[in-house]
């Protein structure tokens, strides 16, 4: 009888505390982590997952970093997934944990000819491409690509991370996808409350939007207008908007002015060619007595799906 080698055992180790750190896109990179970790393999707790901005200190109690951006000079004796390109640019190896946009990695996640792809050390796995994910534009793979590295790392399998991931909407009136209707796919940025968040949201998407934006107390520097002009095709405008704004935008784009959330879901319909993406991003904090940042972004979708 001839003996044979057996594969090696892979040991697993999964983390208690996890920090997402680093841009905007920390926020959504978190979010799906959370989702991925619940998936860690039998016997193993899901960790605890938070996120901070580039310069919040470090808890001590952090056994793993997920870096969406620039690497942190000061921890890179922590455990975790970071950007390829940046393992490299500190002399670490770059056979840790990392991802890429246009690179392939050893171990990690990494963008290749549309596709994602996860790879464990070396034998990679097609997820499928990028554009059948619900979040919308390449901008959003810095926030993907990191998570999938991470829980791979954890022992999350391929098929686990392939169904996650294309079932994903992205955070809770984050730019959240929200549904189709009438050839026409709605994301809700309800929690919106400022033109700096307008620009940031505007900026994911790769072809012009209906952009529905406005209401009491609304306004919009100068710096806001080159965004809207790239970023929005159609502008549907919420009641209560100044006057000024629309005489602004009117340049622009295609403006209309909606008298009830009722209204500007059937205006953006009505002006959104099939194929088209809504975006109901207010840009402006609530008025008392209105529907807080969640329901406006649940009310809005209702609207726009029973339309």
């Amino acid at each position: 009888m001839i003996a044979t080698a057996s594969a090696p055992v892979k040991i697993l180790s999964v983390p208690r505390t996890v920090l997402v750190a680093g841009n905007d896109l920390r926020y959504a990179c978190a979010h799906l982590l959370r989702r991925l970790a619940e998936s860690v393999p039998a016997g193993f707790r899901p960790p605890e997952i938070t996120e901070a901005s580039a310069n919040r200190p470090l808890g001590a109690s952090v056994d793993f970093l997920v870096e969406t951006d620039d690497v942190r000079v000061d921890l890179t004796s922590v455990p975790g997934v970071r950007p390829l390109e940046q393992r490299e640019a500190l002399g670490e190896s770059v056979l840790e944990w990392t991802w890429s946009l246009d690179r392939p990695v050893w171990k990690g996640a990494y963008l290749r000819h549309g596709l994602v792809i996860a790879a464990d050390e070396g034998r990679a796995h097609v997820l499928g491409p990028a554009k059948n994910l619900r979040i919308p534009g390449s901008g959003h793979l810095q926030a993907v690509l990191p998570a999938i590295a991470a829980a791979l790392s954890w022992g999350v399998d391929s098929r686990t991370l392939r169904e996650v991931l294309f079932s994903w909407t992205g955070p809770a009136h984050s730019v959240q996808w929200a549904g189709l209707h009438r050839g026409a796919t709605l994301f809700d940025d309800g929690s919106c409350c400022t033109s700096e968040g307008l620009a940031r949201a505007l900026s994911f998407f790769e072809q012009k939007v209906t952009l529905v934006v406005g209401g009491d107390g609304f306004h919009a520097g100068f710096e806001l207008l080159d965004h809207v002009c790239k970023g929005a095709g159609r502008i549907v405008l919420l009641p209560g908007t100044p006057a000024w704004i629309r005489q602004a935008w009117s340049g622009l784009s295609d403006v209309r002015e909606a008298s009830d959330l009722a209204h500007a879901a059937h205006a953006a319909l009505e002006c959104t060619p099939a194929g088209g993406q809504i975006l109901f991003c207010p840009g402006t904090f609530p008025k008392a007595g209105s529907p807080g940042v969640t329901r406006r972004g649940e009310l809005f979708a209702e609207e726009f799906l029973n339309a």
